[in-house]
């Protein structure tokens, strides 16, 4: 019973300790860098997950971490990748309600947009033609193929895709049936454009595709 109850005494200390980290942490969190957080401590451990999407509070005192909330919000806002595009660049955009910012990386390639005249050869224009796109061909199978590695790390990830009209469908077409079925929208757009705007319309595409699927599966 002496051992009990030192246990428990040394139990509650703990418990008082850890209650008082959290406490100080959300005292002084500044709230402009996400709308909910998650915090998960312990004795040896103090973990925190900013949320981007509001959640309801909840606490949970246990052995287990309670992971039903955190669990909804990664169902209902999956992670996607903004492709933008030009004939000369692309930048993808990684968003993923589990990282703190969205990471993102350019590709550059140089496809000529002109081809100087001069010989025999180049001044038939058929043939200029198929030279610039051929390199944008290239260009666009780099972009594929660093989807793929999108997908590979998020198989229920989705895809939106920023570019100029003629781009999008030459695009689309580089890609592969799997990773066409993940393509929920598409905008207007140059990969120089500002990522907090491009991010904004992306997310407003993902939650609207979302909403739509929820709302027809409540139908069947």
């Amino acid at each position: 019973r002496h051992s009990a109850e030192n246990l428990q005494k040394s139990e509650e200390k703990y418990l008082k300790a850890t209650l008082t980290k959290v406490e100080n942490y959300l005292a002084t969190f500044d709230t402009r860098t996400a709308k909910a957080v998650a915090v998960f401590a312990g004795k040896d451990f103090f973990e925190v997950l900013r949320i981007p999407v509001t959640v309801q509070s909840e606490f949970h005192i246990g052995r287990q971490p309670m992971l039903d909330t955190l669990n909804k919000v990664l169902l209902e806002n999956p992670p996607f990748i903004v492709v933008l595009l030009d004939r000369t660049q692309a930048k993808l955009i990684e968003v993923n309600v589990g990282q703190e910012e969205a990471q993102s990386r350019l590709i550059k390639n140089d496809v000529p947009q002109k081809v100087k005249s001069g010989d025999d050869m180049w001044d038939q224009q058929n043939k200029i033609f198929r030279h610039i796109e051929d390199h944008l061909h290239r260009h666009l199978v780099e972009v594929v193929n660093e989807l793929k590695t999108f997908e590979k790390n998020y198989p229920d990830g989705l895809i939106v895709i920023g570019a100029q009209k003629e781009l999008v469908g030459k695009f689309t077409r580089e890609l592969s049936k799997e990773l066409q079925a993940k393509v929920v929208g598409n905008f207007g757009a140059n990969a120089d454009d500002n990522e907090t705007e491009v991010i904004k319309k992306a997310q407003q595409i993902v939650d609207n595709y979302i909403e739509d699927k929820v709302w027809n599966s409540r139908e069947n």
